[in-house]
């Protein structure tokens, strides 16, 4: 699991550890992962794969193996269809996805040469002490790179997808192409670093980044002139939001100069404060480049940024439709304009593809919750109530468990549905969506399959969206679902 820092910080974390005691502590083995609506488990091997070298907690059936999936945190597929990628505690796996049926393996046949590890005796060939405790996960425009954020290590690393998909490290520095165009001297790096709970820089990057700490989420902007990262601090009040500049052509990553590429959350060391970012765990950018989102889930809240797409540098919107938070705001924090109570816990952010809804996932005690967007001027406004939450009250009687601790969702490239995973639920769940007015609904409300793991915690969909792919840190497993 993660470090404990992120624990005592973040319940979703923490109840994860606790489904895993409560599995060991079972009789018999822990429930299947429940699905909910159309999607079924890839058959065979190539349906789940799991860490020969690690005992899957929960005694789940999942056929297929491959090294470095020890404690799977993230997945991401990349846009041609090809490779799926895992980050896992201990690293970062590269795996092939055939495009016909959804099944995966390790992208090469040796399963050690498609790993990279962060220590040394997890089988993997080769070994990068700057991926320990790997979260996060982001591809490029065009797939040619692949980045991973690492807690442990409060580091953003970069990689070049090899042959076969497998990764291969970027060259150490370079001073970039970027148009031409100098905003400063600081040279492209493969790797850059914050600060480590022992205080230890990774030798290997090249940059120090104010405000990078544990890494939460990571995203590229689809001009691929930006990379965004969230990170959570070592204390209250340090979590940020961190801009990187990348090169388009050679996939290094530098900081802004000064104090423009971070915000935190409260005055503290190196960033300007914005309120609104305690335990800011998801980030997301518009279509057209213009704006950022964020989720905090602490403050129970979601900030939008408009983008300078020439330096990628983040102002925060202002007004109403700039922060919009559950109303039980963290110590010290400052409550948003606009309040959702549903919003408590929020950790997961997808838009719809013409970017009029912005879809939250809220964790506690679980919530899908449907924001208006304003394209133009990139506000948030609240969206009709619509009782999917696992909490019963007034407005809705029935509260839906299969929600409770609702930790990641993703759109379908369509449009068509909203896939939502919980780890209270020990589900996955299609969210059928009206494309008219964005609004969702539970097509059945009783598990339609199950799933050949337990526990999940991120999802990831294929460029069509046929195939949904979940991740189990207590499997140390990676499975296939068709929709």
């Amino acid at each position: 699991m993660k470090a404990t820092r992120t624990l005592t910080r973040h319940p979703a974390r923490l109840l994860v550890l606790l489904v895993a005691v409560v599995s060991l502590l079972s009789p018999g083995p822990a429930a299947a992962l429940l699905v909910y609506g159309s999607p079924r488990a890839v058959p065979g091997a190539g349906g789940c794969l799991h860490d020969p070298r690690q005992e899957p907690i929960t005694g789940q059936d999942c056929p297929g193996t491959a090294l470095g999936l020890s404690g799977a945190q993230a997945v991401a597929v990349t846009t041609d269809g090809r490779s799926v990628y895992v980050a896992a505690e201990g690293g970062v796996a590269a795996l092939a996805r055939d495009r016909a049926t959804g099944a995966l393996r390790p992208a090469v046949s040796q399963s050690a040469r498609a790993c990279i590890a962060a220590g040394a005796d997890s089988g993997c060939a080769t070994n990068d002490g700057a991926l320990s405790g790997a979260d996060a996960l982001a591809t490029s425009p065009g797939d040619r790179f692949v980045y991973v954020g690492a807690v442990n290590a409060a580091t953003v690393s970069g990689f070049r997808r090899g042959r076969d998909g497998v990764l291969v490290p970027l060259a150490r520095s370079g001073r970039g192409s970027a148009r031409g165009k100098r905003s400063h001297s600081s040279p492209y790096v493969s790797c850059v670093s914050g600060v480590t709970l022992a205080h230890t820089p990774q030798r290997r990057c090249g940059a120090h980044v104010y405000g990078l700490d544990g890494v939460a989420a990571l995203v590229v902007s689809a001009d691929g002139r930006s990379l965004y990262a969230v990170s959570y601090g070592l204390a209250a009040g340090e979590d940020s939001v961190i801009t990187l500049q990348r090169d388009p052509r050679t996939g290094g990553l530098r900081p802004l100069p000064g104090k423009l590429g971070c915000v935190q959350s409260l005055p503290g060391r190196g960033c300007p404060p914005l309120a609104g970012l305690e335990g800011a765990t998801a980030i997301t950018v518009s279509p057209d480049g213009r704006f950022v989102y964020v989720a905090s889930e602490l403050s129970g809240a979601v900030r939008g940024f408009l983008r300078d797409r020439s330096t990628g540098a983040l102002t925060p919107l202002n007004g109403r439709g700039g922060c919009i938070s559950s109303g039980n705001r963290a110590a010290g924090d400052v409550r948003c304009p606009v309040t959702v109570p549903q919003l408590a816990g929020a950790r997961s952010l997808a838009l719809s593809p013409d970017g009029r809804e912005l879809y939250v996932a809220a964790f506690d005690p679980g919530a899908v919750v449907v924001l208006r967007r304003n394209p133009r001027s990139g506000a948030l406004a609240a969206g009709p109530p619509n009782c999917l939450q696992a909490a019963s009250d007034a407005s809705c009687p029935l509260g839906l468990p299969l929600l409770h601790g609702a930790s990641a969702l993703a759109m379908a490239a369509h449009g068509s549905a909203v896939y939502v995973i919980s780890v209270g639920g020990n589900s996955l769940v299609e969210l059928l969506r009206n494309p008219a007015d964005g609004a969702l609904s539970l097509g059945s409300n009783s598990p339609t399959a199950l799933g050949p793991l337990t526990g999940p915690v991120a999802l990831a969909l294929s460029p069509q969206g046929h195939s949904i792919y979940v991740a189990s840190p207590l499997d140390n497993a990676v499975a296939g679902f068709t929709s």
